[in-house]
């Protein structure tokens, strides 16, 4: 099972889980997408660029390629792109391949949800993903 994961507002995404409704980002209709990213590391480096300053608190979802595809969503590999108004990203990023979700998330398509942590700064701390 390929896994890929989306940092959300821990708000956002269980007032979607209550309403029994697809979650989608709040960029969504202005990036047509929503973001993700291969793995946790990456994920955190996408958290410190673009959402320190942020109000939280976060978590993350841990989301099934296969399952988004049984449900109709399309998933693309591609480079990184906008969020937002915000075009700038982490050095290192050129090389990476986000997945892209041409669609929100259903809950249904969600493996594991995990809470983020912040240090007193802002930074997003480190994760460990579920075995």
């Amino acid at each position: 099972m390929t896994m890929i994961y989306h940092l959300a507002l821990r708000a956002d995404w269980l007032a979607a889980v209550e309403a029994n409704q697809t979650y989608y980002p709040p960029t969504f209709e202005q990036d047509g997408m929503t973001h993700a990213a291969p793995d946790m590391e990456t994920l955190i480096k996408v958290a410190n660029q673009f959402y320190r300053s942020a109000g939280g608190p976060w978590c993350f979802l841990a989301i099934s390629v296969e399952y988004l595809n049984l449900a109709g969503i399309e998933v693309r590999f591609e480079s990184a792109s906008a969020v937002g108004d915000r075009d700038d990203h982490f050095v290192g990023s050129e090389a990476v391949r986000f997945p892209h979700i041409y669609g929100g998330i259903p809950e249904q398509t969600v493996v594991y949800i995990g809470w983020v942590e912040q240090d007193q700064a802002g930074r997003f701390l480190p994760l460990v993903t579920p075995e």
